[in-house]
């Protein structure tokens, strides 16, 4: 089978998205398929292979200001449909809704191939809303207007899925009719296992400390890491190791940086900077942090969260759906945008020891249902399914 997956963010810029996708694709290959990833044209996008295997293709666009990384095509560019023919594909994978994905399902519609959703980002959602419209007025009108644009999507595939049960749950009431399935996200097991030594580790990251908790993701309000430095300056005091590393990478980071500063936390709060992907895996940060943490409320399915659990640490959540689907026994949650219970949960995990062995014990038995083989032959099947349709 040969599959197109259409990403609307991509490199330089890493989210989610684009490391499932990317992970997704991998494990297909590695099961005989033939997988192309299609772009929009961006003069900082100079990849063209990834990982020297994966082929990337892309589709003419222009800038976007609604958010970082974020391109539009027009929704009836031809070239995506010459494009889409001269690779030859059987079949569309798009990880939507945007400008890019819509051109992709017109020109799988004009070609007569079946194309499948997978619903990452949930742009409805009001902190996505404030954050490209800078105002809490339109939140009841744009979340009205999101969801009828959604259907341009859902209504028009073959099979949509969802990578957490909320997801799938709110397609489904909205979109009765159609076929929603959900798939978790997955990701290659064997990549966690072989960070570099404590001692190594130690060399690279002298202020890390055993009471350290770990941040990944980009900085941007959506993600409420003012929310963390605030709550880092609760626990502070009482745990004179505690160390908060911040990596990555966004608009916010010159306002979190004097955040910390205004705070007196350059001691104990590291804004590490981005770390590319391979590196974070091996570099140990994931496996000898104490716990991971996130103060996001905007999460479908974070990635994070389940590297943070193949890596054998517990996590902090905030207890909203979608992320606390996985956060059973190997971490803990907090009131969403309660800053006071977010450092008392932060205090609990560091100083808890008890509670901090279980909870990694917890991770060893989940990380297996993340597998991303398992999830790639998921997908086979649904592929195949889409593929009786047309």
């Amino acid at each position: 089978m040969r599959i197109g997956i259409v990403i609307e963010i991509f490199y330089p810029t890493i989210n989610g998205v684009l490391t499932s996708s990317v992970n997704l694709a991998h494990n297909l290959m590695d099961q005989g398929h033939e997988v192309v990833i299609i772009a929009s044209s961006w003069r900082q996008s100079t990849v063209t292979m990834i990982d020297d295997r994966i082929p990337v293709r892309y589709v003419p666009a222009y800038t976007s200001w609604v958010y970082p990384g974020l391109r539009n095509t027009l929704p009836w560019s031809r070239f995506m449909k010459a494009m889409v023919r001269r690779e030859r594909l059987d079949l569309i994978h798009i990880t939507g809704p945007w400008l890019l994905t819509r051109a992709a399902v017109r020109a799988a519609g004009e070609l007569n191939l079946p194309v499948v959703h997978t619903f990452h980002t949930m742009l409805h959602e009001p902190t996505y809303i404030v954050y490209m419209f800078k105002t809490k007025y339109l939140v009841p009108l744009i979340r009205a207007i999101a969801w009828r644009y959604y259907s341009l999507f859902v209504r028009h595939v073959a099979i949509n899925t969802g990578p957490s049960r909320m997801v799938v749950h709110q397609l489904q009431r909205h979109f009765p009719r159609s076929d929603v399935r959900y798939v978790s996200n997955g990701v290659d097991l064997s990549s966690f296992d072989a960070p570099q030594s404590r001692r190594d580790f130690k060399k690279q990251y002298p202020d890390h400390t055993a009471a350290t908790l770990l941040f990944v993701g980009r900085l941007g309000d959506e993600k409420s890491v003012d929310q963390l430095i605030d709550a880092a300056a609760l626990v502070a005091p009482e745990h004179p190791d505690f160390r908060l590393f911040i990596v990555g990478d966004g608009p916010g980071r010159t306002a979190y940086e004097a955040q910390v500063r205004h705070l007196g936390l350059q001691q104990q709060v590291i804004l590490v900077g981005r770390v590319p992907h391979r590196d974070l895996l091996t570099s140990g940060l994931l496996h000898y942090s104490r716990a991971f943490v996130t103060a996001s409320t905007t999460e479908n399915q974070p990635m994070t969260v389940i590297e943070a659990t193949c890596c054998g640490i517990p996590s902090i959540v905030a207890d909203v759906r979608g992320i606390t689907e996985l956060v059973e026994h190997n971490g803990i949650t907090f009131v969403a945008d309660d800053v006071t219970d977010l450092a008392a949960a932060m205090k609990r995990m560091i100083g808890d020891d008890a509670l901090h062995a279980a909870c990694s014990l917890a991770c060893e038995g989940m990380r297996r249902r993340y597998d991303g083989a398992a999830v790639a032959r998921q997908f086979t099947e649904i592929y195949q399914d889409a593929l009786t349709r047309v």
